[in-house]
């Protein structure tokens, strides 16, 4: 059983990667506003995005255009109010995938059942932290308090002149952000981990009093305290 409980902590943990990076880690839902509505209608928009899509994009040069679009310094006072809670969302991301490798390495080479449950449910936590930093992050697209058109407006009258000036009136309103949030990717890893709590927690608690205590005070250290116990007892004689 004992291993059977590693092995089964081990493949849980090494399984938060593969959901990290395959599944849909950006949702977003976009309706057509301005002009785009009246050539549209009310035809929605979905976008879903694993980390390799992201990835394969950014290597096509498909999302070059974003740089211009979320350099921090030309974003509404309303977006550079709020970044700081993307950057925290990236961090609890990143902390989950650390916790992660922790826990795989106490399945491997430790029976510290506990640190496993404590880790399992930090990597939980970090999850829907990162759930929540992200929503605060969003709010103000999805609350209509960003013009995406305008944005990207105000670029081209920068750099177009005349033109620019009268695209950037053109586009103006044209999107709708109705969802844009972290997808089924950091609620899967979310439950991984506590699919890990729970199952040590039911090992844990199944084993014999002697089997704790075997945990608590290995074979080795045993040795150990005997030992130095009696070298204790030479030297107070």
């Amino acid at each position: 059983m004992k291993i059977l409980n590693r092995i089964v902590t081990f493949i849980l943990a090494v399984a938060v990667f593969p959901a990290a990076v395959t599944r849909i880690m950006i949702r977003i839902i976009i309706a057509p506003g301005g002009l785009l509505n009246s050539v549209m209608g009310d035809t929605a928009i979905k976008e879903e995005l694993s980390v390799i899509d992201i990835i394969n994009y950014i290597q096509e040069g498909t999302l070059d255009f974003l740089k211009d679009l979320f350099n921090f310094d030309n974003l509404p006072i309303e977006v550079n109010a709020v970044k700081g809670w993307l950057f925290a969302s990236a961090a609890m991301l990143v902390l989950a995938l650390l916790i992660a490798l922790i826990i795989m390495g106490c399945a491997l080479f430790t029976q510290a059942h506990k640190t496993v449950m404590g880790f399992s449910f930090g990597g939980a936590l970090s999850c829907f932290l990162a759930m929540s930093f992200f929503t605060k992050f969003t709010a103000p697209f999805t609350a209509g308090k960003v013009d995406i058109g305008a944005i990207l407006g105000k670029n081209l009258e920068g750099t177009e002149g005349i033109v620019g000036s009268i695209l950037s009136s053109a586009i103006s309103g044209v999107v709708d952000f109705k969802v844009f949030q972290l997808g089924n990717a950091v609620i899967t890893m979310a439950l991984l981990f506590i699919g890990i709590l729970f199952w040590t927690f039911a090992y844990y608690i199944t084993l014999s009093p002697e089997a704790k205590a075997a945990i608590k005070n290995p074979p080795v250290k045993e040795k150990k305290v005997k030992a130095k116990k009696e070298k204790e007892a030479k030297a107070s004689k």
